[in-house]
């Protein structure tokens, strides 16, 4: 048996290092919720998260807990992972990696971090609609992009920019609308000297503004600039021109 079990999140979800499998998927997805509500919850509450659509009988409830709780077995100390009462909540000893990934981040080391990004957060959660509505998501993809924005100005400092634009590139996997991860990008690849790679960035975050698809690279004369922010146009220009907009670094062009 594994001491630690980890809820993984960020990306494809899995439950790692349960000592058994489990048999219905809502118990998967009960250990996530349980995961991001570590006070406990009652049963109507945890549910109602999980079909918010349709009552479900007290016979569904009971059996999606015990498998749950028998997938999780016990930690090292003997207590049940999923103890039984009227509040769910689970042991100290099942974690997440939004945990983790916040613990690396805490300790600078972003790359770290960052390699845990697998892709979208909650992706393949069969009842992911709580996440959303409580806020859940939203707060773990915030953590995410203030490490990656923090990351890449110490990697610029340092002279990393290929680091930088890797984490920023892993950071626009699961926050693909973000503005400010795409200005980051702007500015790692303006570090490297890639003139072409700017050009491609800003012509990938029109097609993600306008939901358009993309034209030919070559074709492309940076129309529809005006829809971004003003200040991503801004910095632009200006590593285009090889000059630094106000507050950012210069470019190497």
């Amino acid at each position: 048996m594994r001491d630690v079990v980890e809820v993984a999140v960020l990306g494809p979800v899995s439950v790692r290092g349960a000592p058994l499998p489990f048999h219905r998927a809502a118990a998967r997805d009960l250990v996530v919720y349980l995961a991001f509500h570590r006070e406990g919850v009652r049963h109507d509450e945890w549910a109602l998260a999980l079909w918010p659509d349709r009552p479900v009988s007290a016979s569904t409830v009971y059996s999606t807990a015990s498998d749950a709780r028998r997938a999780l077995g016990r930690a090292p100390d003997g207590a049940p992972r999923l103890p039984c009462g009227s509040r769910l909540h689970l042991h100290p000893s099942v974690g997440t990696d939004a945990d983790r990934f916040e613990t690396l981040a805490r300790a600078g080391q972003w790359i770290d971090a960052i390699r845990l990004v697998r892709g979208p957060l909650f992706d393949g959660l069969c009842r992911s609609d709580w996440a959303v509505l409580d806020g859940t998501l939203a707060r773990v993809e915030a953590v995410v992009v203030h490490t990656v924005l923090q990351g890449v100005e110490g990697l610029l400092g340092e002279g990393r920019a290929a680091e930088a634009e890797w984490i920023v590139r892993r950071g626009l996997v699961l926050s693909p609308y973000d503005e400010r991860l795409y200005r980051a990008l702007l500015r790692a690849l303006a570090a490297q000297g890639n003139r072409m790679g700017l050009r491609a960035a800003m012509a990938q975050l029109l097609v993600v503004a306008r939901d358009a698809p993309a034209p030919p690279l070559r074709d492309w004369d940076g129309c529809g600039l005006e829809t971004l922010h003003p200040q991503t146009t801004s910095l632009y220009r200006d590593l285009l021109l090889g000059q630094p907009a106000m507050g950012e670094a210069p470019a190497r062009l």
